[in-house]
């Protein structure tokens, strides 16, 4: 089961994260969760939560590559790592807890195009 957030990242190709800055309608804000398919972020100086599309009026930081080749698992749908342009071997905990998934060794279902992965991250992307 994927988080909101991670099939928003997903499906948007954004690179949004829970308490990341953003700009929405040219005033700074900070996300807060989502709301459904949507972001619910605060607005600076405002009291209210603002919910909106992922690609409606909003300016995400730059965030940089990957720096290892990463995709999106079309078994699992997680942001996993490749080598060779196939998926790396990763464990899926469906039926059993050590078995492999079945979408290690293929290709990706698409692949990553920001830093989704909170272990890649760099300390100044995620402020």
């Amino acid at each position: 089961m994927t988080s909101t957030m991670e099939w928003i990242r997903r499906t948007y190709d954004v690179p949004a994260r829970h308490r990341m800055r953003i700009e929405y309608d040219g005033k700074p804000a900070t996300i807060v969760g989502t709301r459904g398919p949507h972001l619910a972020f605060r607005i600076d100086g405002e009291k209210h939560i603002t919910i909106s599309h992922p690609c409606y009026r909003i300016v995400y930081p730059t965030i940089p590559e990957p720096t290892q080749p990463r995709g999106w698992c079309a078994h699992c749908l997680k942001d996993r790592a490749m080598k060779h342009g196939v998926m790396g071997r990763h464990q899926w905990y469906g039926r059993n807890w050590s078995e492999l998934c079945p979408g290690s060794g293929q290709p990706p279902w698409k692949p990553v195009r920001n830093l989704t992965h909170p272990g890649e991250q760099r300390p100044e992307a995620t402020r």
